[in-house]
């Protein structure tokens, strides 16, 4: 079971419960293919040089996945059948965690799901989740909350279900990416038995040595987005403001998973997707300065707007 899904794999995942045989189909099935199957299946267009993962949708709908020097895959049309393999030199744990990461969220995609781009964290039991561009200091907010005693749900992917009543959010595998910096600075404990993933070029930590025993889904009580560094003038002191309108829609429309997708239904769904996401609880904008020696001041802000 991983993000709620009961996935039948091939390849034994190391970050996730093994749980016995269950019912019916599984919602993902992931199988190794050869060389000689990815020489067939491989588009002919030249990949774009700045994209670190090559994306094509093929003639049938199935989708083309490439990391290089970490994998590549094919996932059928309907999003439940993966085909992939390993490439080079590459550690069996990065492997198995950007397979999951980017395979698992395009097959979602694909079955008519909108993951979100998001880093999960309990906050004396509350889910309060992260928001934001790669580089925008997720990880390393959620890493500081840690820290000071909140504990990870997933990161990377949310996958979220509508109740009535909530937004429930799944957990995903029990890892978090650091840069070395704020990973030493705030889990040097969990940096220490960590290991290097080369495609995001951080370590990938287990936040605590014992894992969360519940591993159901949680109500999420807020989300919280935080702009890329590289898009902001100064920032002084720390704030949040709610979101509503036009910023609200397109800042939960961009923060989805798998962006490359842009099959022409695809848009109508994202925006009826952010309008139950809006419906169903608050969403802000976190605004600080980068800097460590602000962090308490960041995390009280946001046990004060989920008090």
């Amino acid at each position: 079971m991983i993000y709620g899904l009961a996935v039948e794999s091939e390849l034994r995942l190391t970050s996730v419960d093994e749980v016995a045989e269950r019912e019916g189909e599984p919602a993902i099935r992931v199988v190794f293919g050869s060389p000689e199957y990815f020489q067939t299946m491989r588009p002919v267009s030249a990949p774009d040089p700045d994209d670190w993962v090559q994306h094509v949708v093929l003639a049938d709908g199935s989708v083309y996945m490439k990391a290089d020097v970490v994998f590549e895959a094919v996932i059928s049309p309907d999003g439940r059948g993966v085909v992939c393999r390993k490439l080079g030199d590459v550690d069996q744990r990065s492997f198995e965690a950007n397979l999951m990461n980017f395979v698992v969220s395009a097959s979602l995609t694909l079955q008519g799901e909108e993951p979100l781009h998001a880093t999960v964290v309990d906050i004396e039991g509350r889910a309060v989740g992260l928001l934001g561009l790669s580089g925008a200091g997720k990880s390393t907010l959620a890493a500081f909350l840690i820290s000071r005693g909140a504990d990870l749900v997933t990161d990377d992917m949310l996958r979220v279900k509508f109740t009535d009543d909530a937004l429930l959010v799944y957990p995903g595998p029990y890892r978090l990416k650091l840069l070395d910096e704020p990973g030493n600075r705030f889990l040097p404990a969990a940096v220490a038995h960590g290991h290097f993933n080369p495609l995001s070029g951080k370590i990938m930590v287990q936040p605590r040595e014992k894992v969360r025993a519940d591993q159901g889904p949680m109500r999420l009580s807020a989300l919280f987005h935080i702009g890329h560094p590289d898009d902001q003038g100064p920032i002084e002191g720390v704030s949040s403001a709610r979101l509503v309108g036009l910023d609200l829609a397109t800042t939960l429309i961009s923060s989805t998973m798998d962006t490359r997708y842009a099959e022409p239904n695809r848009l109508a769904r994202q925006i009826r997707f952010a309008a139950r996401v809006a419906s169903a609880l608050p969403i802000y904008e976190l605004r600080y300065p980068r800097n460590f020696d602000i962090m308490d001041k960041v995390a009280a802000e946001i046990r004060r707007v989920i008090q």
